[in-house]
């Protein structure tokens, strides 16, 4: 009865740290967005400029840099909060009585700096990769083509985009290789950019919008994104260029702005993605331990009234 319960004890064990590594094997990996993360929309607001937010809904929280002054013209909806790195001065412009949010307004907030922080590293430490066009005609990508780097700590797959005109109806298929590591286009070339057409997943691993990057290191350029209301993924990010969204559905998030207005106009939905699947919350990993840890508590105890009968 004794070696039973031993080796039941030990089995249980076994089985809990195999299924944590196993889980920890197969997570999907996110990019390392830091404060960002807490954004679906995050302009740098230098200058005073504004960023317009018209007939759309942004589901998720927006942060303004700088003196950047927003100007909600509706009818739209911010689902979250809208946080100011400056202080008070009137820049939340609410003009449309059907607008619905934002949840809360808060100003002096020092998050909004250290996210864009955040984000000027993630932009500047890509480097490299395996060249990619984008046509017309629409492309189906291998995760696996790119180029592995570590940026800010995270394996990623880099693809050094060389031209882009891609239009409505092209189509982008990234096939995952089963790793779950973030894809990054990178735009080398200093040209104006057009993002277009619609963009979906295949193979395993990829999950979410914060698993691609569209990064732009240009200055001054203007980078867009309008496809007819078709499903787009990915962080758009363009520290120093302008950017404008109009008629999307965007599954991601869009980052930066530079001196420049920022618009999302005209139907142009941002949704900020969820944690994938394959991603265990700390709390999660701390509850599916202490429950391995109570079996085995449980097993040991019963081993130990079994020995002293």
């Amino acid at each position: 009865m004794k070696m039973r319960s031993s080796a039941l004890s030990g089995a249980v064990l076994a089985f809990g740290a195999s299924l944590v590594l196993a889980t920890a094997a197969h997570a999907s990996t996110v990019l390392p967005l830091g404060a960002a993360a807490n954004f679906a929309v995050l302009y740098e607001g230098t200058g005073g400029h504004n960023l317009g937010v018209t007939n759309d809904t942004i589901t998720g929280n927006v942060g303004v840099g700088g003196t950047g002054a927003v100007q909600f013209n509706g009818p739209g909806a911010i689902n979250g909060v809208l946080d100011f790195s400056a202080a008070n001065t009137g820049q939340f412009h609410n003009t449309n009585g059907s607008n619905i949010g934002p949840t809360s307004v808060t100003y002096s907030a020092p998050v909004v700096a250290t996210a864009l922080s955040d984000i000027a590293s993630l932009s500047s430490g890509v480097t490299g990769g395996a060249n990619v066009a984008f046509t017309n005609a629409g492309e189906t990508i291998n995760e696996s083509s790119g180029v592995l780097e570590t940026v800010l700590g995270v394996n990623v797959r880099v693809f050094n985009v060389t031209a882009y005109s891609a239009n409505n109806a092209s189509v982008l298929t990234i096939v995952g290789d089963g790793s779950g590591a973030p894809v990054v286009f990178d735009f080398g070339f200093n040209s104006n950019v057009n993002l277009g057409g619609s963009v979906v997943f295949s193979g395993s691993g990829l999950t979410s919008g914060d698993q691609v990057l569209w990064n732009f290191q240009t200055t001054g350029k203007n980078i867009s994104l309008t496809n007819n209301g078709e499903t787009f993924r990915g962080v758009i990010l363009a520290p120093s260029d302008a950017i404008s969204l109009s008629n999307t559905n965007l599954y991601g998030r869009v980052l930066g702005g530079g001196s420049s207005d920022m618009q999302i106009v005209s139907g142009a939905n941002v949704y900020a993605p969820v944690a994938p699947p394959g991603v265990p919350e700390p709390a999660a990993w701390a509850l599916m331990l202490a429950g391995f840890g109570g079996i085995g508590a449980v097993a040991r105890a019963k081993r130990r009234r079994i020995a002293a009968a």
